[in-house]
């Protein structure tokens, strides 16, 4: 057995990627590693009782080259019997549409026929024929770019492709050792000349960058591999443990909001710490761009270093992170300021401050209100109005001299700060301050003993 043989044998049985009865499509462009990893597992279906197919993708990109390679296809899997699937898609009309990246437009357009052709066919799988030099090639690629994330982990043996799985049986084996391959068997393939250029990242990667790299060291691609799968375990558990830490810290979670306690969070090792916060971010942008900014990342890190104060960033698309105290909210657009209470309290009815707080005037008590608390009213602080703070607010509070500023108990009481200007306060005819609601009460509330009469009632959860 040729080493590819032995080593792609080896590899697909340690990563389960194909079994018995599988139906596999694989996608083939007609150059020399599709070529060879058709031919491989044409040759291994024959013993292993799998299916497969073969898909190719026509870009129309260069004029008669494009439609050769098509029909070359075409005429390898007719000589073996290999069922064939083929399009053409105008990547040229489409690019001048759109004005996006050709790379990416051409990708985008090929694994959406792959998926109609795996969904119509009853496919399994869908097989590519990434390789070890090109593993090290993305690797590089996601460190010169800066995409700290999954992209310096490289490609996975398999991963998740719609509702089928993508396999990538090659991903073990370098170039090199696909030469061998295919000169042994006397195969040919076709060879694309854009491969040759200096335009793309990978290919400036491949023809200057690996040439270096495998000077120094002969085995490097199989160095990269091996770094892949390694980082890629640590990764999963990483991954479980950063969840765990996120469901024990995690206070709030809605799709534009989310809050964690910073107590907690501040307990776990920096580097779930750091993953939390992409995950967060992940989770609320849904674009991983945005979640890898390693200037992002250390920002709202930041954030949560103390739980003293307010704290406030500024985050892409018009979102904000603030640290209130001991707790960090994440919003992806920024909320609405609330409105300023101002309202005259009318009697025998509530007016609601806030879902957890409400308050009235009423010369009967009424129902359901046995939490509450009750306060007898001198008819001469009538009528009661519930407004926002205003500069020189100042509360009589019992058993302390003098008078607290509003500004100063709500600091103390850990409001957060964007809330502190719309925060409800109860004042008397004359307009001086009786109480914060749902906070702290006026000693001329305080020191009320008879409930006679009229009475105010705050009800609030705390």
């Amino acid at each position: 057995m040729m080493e590819l043989e032995q080593e792609i044998t080896s590899y697909m049985k340690l990563h389960g990627l194909i079994q018995r009865g599988d139906r596999i499509l694989i996608g083939c462009s007609g150059g020399i590693d599709s070529i060879v990893l058709l031919h491989f597992l044409h040759e291994l279906s024959k013993k292993e009782s799998f299916e497969i197919a073969a898909a190719h993708v026509n870009h129309m990109l260069r004029d008669g080259e494009a439609d050769a390679d098509e029909e070359f296809v075409r005429e390898f899997c007719e000589k073996r019997n290999i069922s064939f699937h083929s399009t053409r898609i105008p990547i040229p009309k489409i690019l001048e549409s759109e004005s996006g990246n050709l790379q990416d437009i051409c990708r985008r357009e090929r694994y959406d026929f792959l998926n109609q052709v795996l969904t119509a066919h009853n496919f399994d799988k869908l097989a590519v024929a990434h390789h070890a030099d090109d593993q090290m090639e993305s690797i590089l690629m996601a460190l010169v770019k800066g995409a700290i994330d999954q992209g310096v982990l490289g490609m996975p043996a398999q991963r998740p492709f719609h509702n089928k799985v993508l396999i990538r049986p090659m991903l073990t084996v370098t170039r090199d050792v696909i030469t061998q391959y295919l000169e042994a068997h006397e195969l040919i393939y076709r060879e694309d000349a854009s491969n040759d250029k200096d335009t793309y990242l990978r290919n400036r990667m491949r023809h200057h960058v690996a040439p270096l790299l495998k000077a120094e060291n002969v085995k490097i691609t199989k160095s990269f591999q091996r770094f892949s799968e390694k980082e890629r375990m640590d990764e999963e558990l990483l991954g479980q443990l950063t969840n765990d830490l996120l469901i024990e810290c995690i206070l709030t979670k809605k799709d534009n909001f989310i809050s964690i306690d910073i107590t907690s969070f501040q307990k776990r090792p920096l580097a779930l710490q750091r993953r939390a916060i992409l995950l967060l971010l992940k989770y609320l942008y849904k674009d991983t761009i945005i979640a890898q900014s390693y200037t992002l990342w250390n920002a709202i890190l930041e954030l949560t270093k103390t739980t003293n104060g307010n704290r406030e960033i500024s985050l892409p698309m018009e979102g904000v992170a603030r640290q209130n105290y001991e707790v960090l909210e994440l919003y992806r657009v920024k909320p609405e300021q609330l409105e300023k209470p101002h309202k005259t309290l009318i009697l025998n009815e509530w007016f609601t401050i806030r879902p957890s707080c409400r308050v009235g005037v009423f010369e009967k008590i009424p129902p359901h209100t046995s939490l509450a608390k009750i306060y007898p009213l001198d008819p001469e602080l009538l009528p009661l109005t519930v407004r926002s703070k205003i500069d020189g607010d100042r509360l009589s509070l019992k058993g302390m001299e003098g008078t607290k500023k509003v500004s100063r108990l709500l600091i103390d009481e850990k409001i957060p700060k964007h809330e502190r200007e719309q925060f409800p306060v109860l004042v008397d005819r004359m307009n001086t301050p009786l109480a914060v609601p749902g906070l702290r009460i006026g000693h001329q509330l305080d020191d009320a003993r008879s409930i006679d009469g009229v009475v105010l009632i705050i009800d609030a959860e705390n």
